[in-house]
């Protein structure tokens, strides 16, 4: 048997020779002691955990001879016996952290088994019996070990493991350059896929006696057994991208599992594939005005300590995405904007922030806007305006904001060239501020693989926010009235 080494190299002064020679003692008091406790024909069948095992067992029985040789009192008869002491508690110790995570990895390896991209873990015998994906039988919790995978969900006996043919939907709907099919795929016909299944090639025809019938997938248009398609149901990604049509449809196993680690992800520019749906659906139209506001109004949040405090921002937390774009959505958001439950939540959360800028705090309010068009004698000159308010237009150079009358009366001019020098350098600045956030943007959407247009500069609030917004405010400043 190879000898025990230490752990942790203990960190002692190599000029302490006493030191040293005792600890060269202990070594080879404890290796002598496990080789006596093991038989000579078993060395090399025995283990480093039972090595271990051994090795503890034996530091306590010489501890405990060491407490029996000491004085009634219980102080050691001379200090060799002191270090000697010391030293075995040491490697006590350091076997048992040993040994400790030895036992943690085995077990770690037990509860954890890789296959063909699924990280199967085990289950406990609690809840309902739910049905094996391999043969099919239930698994009968109490009585049987059975498996999940983490990511796709796949359920299997732990005797069924061998035999998983089906690729885990991880390894494709996690990629990032992963992209939904955004073609309405027809039905193909059975005579394409030559009469078998297309997961696991088991003959299927449509025959009243033919156990195996064929079963529909709506996404891949593709026929498959009952087998690999349990009639699951499921929104389809193209049929959201082109019609808004959030009807579910029966679906294979895979494509069940791929939808359903994808469905939070987002993954869609309809700007891209269907930029015409914003105009002709009202409550997409409406969601999109919201993300537009919620992008101005975290320039509002990140510069406002009551905000940070009240970490306002965390109403979004389950699309946090929308404070980052304005243009990607998740297969689950487009499915709740066509049966109309985003456009209320969003709405609620819109009026929370606006609360919060318009009335509740003095620092976001101090960052509103004056209409520097308006005449003197007008009582709207007074009014505060932000760039999320209604009727508002937004200067695309210097960020101000103004009565949208007024703005289209001027003929869209802005009075940036009568401002003080000053405010002209921050409205340069501004601009500039903008124009390196778009580029720091597009290089950011490029590197994600999305595909992403930059949008023309229109005039008008809802159709123009910078993406950096930290000084945002600095600018709003200028157009307060002395």
């Amino acid at each position: 048997m190879s000898s025990l080494p230490n752990i942790n190299h203990l960190r002692r002064d190599s000029s302490n020779s006493n030191y040293s020679g005792e600890q060269t003692i202990v070594d080879g008091m404890i290796e002598k002691a496990v080789l006596e406790r093991i038989d000579g024909s078993k060395q090399d069948k025995v283990d480093r955990l039972e090595q271990l095992s051994i090795a503890i067992a034996v530091c306590k029985e010489k501890l405990r001879d060491q407490s029996l040789q000491a004085t009634p009192d219980g102080t050691p008869t001379e200090s060799l016996d002191l270090n000697l002491k010391k030293l075995l508690m040491e490697k006590l110790v350091e076997y048992g952290l040993e040994k400790q995570n030895l036992q943690d990895a085995q077990e770690q390896s037990m509860e954890y088994k890789k296959i063909r991209g699924h990280d199967f873990t085990a289950q406990s015998a609690r809840g309902k019996n739910p049905c094996c994906e391999v043969c099919l039988h239930t698994i009968w919790r109490l009585v049987q070990y059975w498996r999940r995978c983490r990511t796709c969900g796949m359920r299997v006996h732990e005797k069924c493991l061998d035999s998983v043919k089906r690729d885990c939907a991880s390894m494709v709907g996690l990629r990032v350059d992963f992209e939904y099919d955004t073609t309405i795929t027809p039905e193909l016909g059975l005579h394409v896929q030559k009469f078998r299944c297309a997961e696991c090639e088991q003959h299927i025809v449509f025959d009243s006696s033919s156990a195996k019938e064929p079963r529909l997938c709506g996404l891949t248009g593709l026929y498959y057994c009952p087998d690999c398609h349990w009639n699951d149901e499921w929104p389809i990604p193209a049929r959201l991208i082109h019609n808004m049509d959030p009807t579910p449809h029966p679906v294979c196993r895979s494509t069940k599992q791929l939808l359903a680690i994808t469905q939070n992800k987002p993954l869609i520019s309809l700007h891209d594939y269907n930029p015409r749906l914003f105009a002709l659906h009202s409550g997409l139209k409406k969601v999109h005005r919201f993300r537009k506001d919620f992008l101005v109004m975290k320039c509002y949040f990140v510069s406002c300590k009551n905000a940070r405090s009240l970490r306002i921002l965390q109403y979004l937390r389950k699309h946090q995405h929308f404070v980052e774009d304005s243009r990607l959505y998740t297969l689950n958001e487009l499915r709740d904007i066509s049966t109309g439950r985003l456009c209320n939540e969003l709405e609620d959360i819109h009026t929370v922030f606006r609360k919060h800028i318009e009335e509740e705090c003095e620092t976001c309010r101090g960052n509103g806007f004056y209409c520097e068009l308006c005449d003197s004698n007008k009582k709207e000159k007074n009014q505060l305006l932000f760039p999320f308010s209604e009727g508002v237009s937004m200067c695309s150079k210097c960020c101000f904001v103004f009565h949208k009358k007024c703005f289209d009366a001027a003929e869209q001019n802005c009075p940036s060239r009568t401002l003080p020098q000053s405010a002209m350098e921050h409205s340069l600045l501004m601009e500039s501020a903008m124009e390196l956030s778009q580029q720091t943007r597009s290089e950011e959407v490029l590197s994600q693989t999305t595909r992403s247009a930059v949008e023309p500069s229109p005039t008008t609030t809802s159709e123009m926010v910078p993406s950096q917004c930290t000084a945002l405010p600095s600018a709003m400043e200028l157009s307060r009235p002395a």
